[in-house]
């Protein structure tokens, strides 16, 4: 008897677990592969690429970003089983993959940054220091969740956190002591006597468990709903990395600190405020009234040059 599609599903995502996906990731393609099996119910081996285009089809008044999710996630999987000799070719390399369109990250305006930031400081302690470190460090929300307490450095002056990034690769997290969620940090543990194990756990837990991020989403959304707002929970890390970028920080020190593997993932973030450019062109003239630059007129004028 051939395995049910719902079956090699799971197979597949164990398979993407045991290669150290994250779970966020296997969720994202646990949802997708699932949508396309309700909608296919026939055997892996009999599907044409006819099918997947009726089922794209049904995509069509999604967004741009879920139609590529989608449609990624079914090309990874239906890789996977040519891989496994179960089917003996993608059907789905005779259709072209829809366009995502530049997804550039979207900061918090300041007006509606200083709403939530009010609204954060009313917060029970532990989401106070939750959203206070998101928006202080750039961390993504799965690496917050994910902090031991035996991993906080608060040695004077290397005040630090090790986080468990993306593909399991750490990094220290620097906490200044400017940074409001150094103080908030010491005064949770202090306060709820943490030694060892999550730092963000779930209120009544007498057992070491982390928050989940449903419950960290949860307590967001109503936060916003309080601010008078709406904001997804990453957009924190993007206007940490946007404030960041326009006050002069080194572009390369910001894909450190947010545990970007490319550089390019950090530039886009160059695209969200002229004010970069314009300080950095500014800075031109200047080295030119200096006499500290070669050329002989400015680059954006080529008369001189003629």
């Amino acid at each position: 008897m051939l395995p049910g599609v719902q079956s090699l599903i799971e197979e597949f995502l164990a398979d993407l677990a045991n290669a150290g996906k994250s779970r966020h990731t296997i969720r994202n393609y646990r949802s997708d592969l699932y949508r396309f099996a309700r909608h296919y119910g026939g055997a892996i081996q009999d599907l044409q690429a006819g099918h997947l285009r009726e089922y794209l089809r049904t995509l069509a008044e999604k967004a741009r970003s879920t139609r590529g999710r989608n449609f990624a996630s079914l090309n990874k999987f239906l890789d996977w089983c040519v891989r496994f000799e179960i089917i003996p070719a993608n059907p789905l390399a005779k259709l072209d993959a829809p366009k995502w369109g530049e997804r550039v990250p979207r900061a918090i305006p300041a007006g509606d940054l200083r709403l939530l930031v009010n609204e954060i400081r009313r917060c029970p302690p532990r989401e106070r220091l939750l959203y206070t470190m998101l928006l202080e460090t750039g961390m993504r929300v799965s690496e917050a969740l994910g902090i031991q307490v035996e991993n906080i450095d608060f040695t004077p002056q290397a005040e630090a956190v090790l986080i468990r990034g993306k593909g399991d690769r750490f990094r220290l997290v620097p906490l200044l002591p400017e940074m409001e969620c150094l103080e908030l940090l010491r005064h949770y543990i202090r306060s709820n006597h943490l030694t060892a194990g999550p730092l963000f756990r779930p209120y009544g837990s007498k057992h070491h468990k982390t928050m989940s991020y449903r419950t960290a989403l949860h307590y967001w959304e109503l936060l916003c709903r309080r601010a008078g707002v709406k904001y997804e929970i990453h957009q924190l890390r993007h206007t940490c990395a946007t404030r960041l970028l326009n006050d002069g920080v080194d572009i390369e020190i910001i894909r450190q600190l947010l545990g970007h593997r490319d550089i390019q993932t950090t530039s886009r973030y160059t695209k969200l405020d002229t004010r970069t450019l314009r300080r950095e062109l500014i800075a031109y003239v200047q080295r030119r009234k200096a006499g500290l630059v070669r050329e002989q007129g400015p680059v954006w004028n080529i008369s001189w040059c003629l």
